[in-house]
């Protein structure tokens, strides 16, 4: 096993179940750099990347994820069929999922986020994505009929982005500071201007894929310190490090992984 890791890469977000060089051994809990700290936990509500880095696919799930190579894959929806026009989507939900507070996974959840991103009020980054939805509606529990204005091949990878997150409805008015998704983690504690500590949860629908049962996410915005931390190893990870000028001394090292990738 590594004795510690720096991913050098310009990532929309991190999810704790990929991080191959930590799960395989033993250590089951992690400390992440991050340069920015977030202004809330709501990914729906605000622009900032940093939201999303440390919620998307951890705290909060979309109906499908965008994978590392740019794909899309299934997540909150087991499937969906695009109309002739590509202007009507059928997405079959997932049977059996629970938000934190222990409330059903269902399309009244799906229908009400959506609506809620679409509202004159909404500060949702994509708005004008869900304002382009002619309608949505729930036709059973498991059902969600998206119909647009337009053709938009496109629809499944920008509902995996975190402006689609799905929230529970009775949580979303405080989820900027208690957030309740799906994911399989909790947050455990913010301590403002330092950290944040995601748990993970016992009670996610596939638990014991989750290798990491804790992740301390640092803020350290001085590229010096980022340097200092891993070096000294106070942090495992930076999933996005404002290393350039060290990158030659990392990739010499050998107790350090440094890998290069896109957005």
């Amino acid at each position: 096993m590594l004795k510690k890791m720096t991913i050098v890469a310009v990532a929309a977000a991190f999810a704790m179940a990929p991080l191959p060089s930590f799960a395989q051994g033993k250590k089951d809990s992690v400390v992440m750099g991050m340069g920015l700290e977030p202004p809330g936990l709501d990914p729906t509500n605000a622009a900032a990347a940093a939201i999303a880095e440390v919620t998307l696919y951890n705290l909060y799930e979309t109906l499908t994820k965008i994978n590392e190579d740019g794909s899309v894959s299934p997540l909150l929806a087991e499937s969906w069929q695009a109309s002739a026009d590509l202007k009507t989507y059928t997405f079959k939900l997932r049977k059996g999922v629970k938000f934190h507070n222990g409330q059903p996974f269902d399309s009244a959840a799906v229908k009400f986020s959506y609506e809620r991103n679409a509202v004159p009020t909404s500060t949702n980054k994509d708005k004008s994505l869900y304002q382009a939805f002619e309608q949505v509606t729930a036709p059973d529990a498991e059902t969600i009929v998206v119909v647009l204005k337009y053709s938009e091949p496109n629809l499944p990878f920008l509902l995996g982005q975190a402006g689609g997150s799905i929230v529970e409805p009775k949580s979303a008015p405080t989820n900027a500071t208690q957030p309740v998704g799906t994911g399989p983690y909790t947050l455990g504690a913010w301590a403002k201007g330092s950290s944040i500590t995601l748990n993970k949860w016992p009670d996610y629908r596939n638990a014991a894929a989750i290798k990491l049962s804790k992740v301390t996410i640092r803020f350290i915005s001085d590229p010096s310190a980022q340097v200092a931390g891993l070096l000294s190893g106070d942090v495992d990870a930076f999933q996005r490090a404002a290393v350039a000028r060290c990158v030659a001394q990392f990739i010499a090292d050998p107790g350090f992984n440094v890998l290069f990738g896109g957005s």
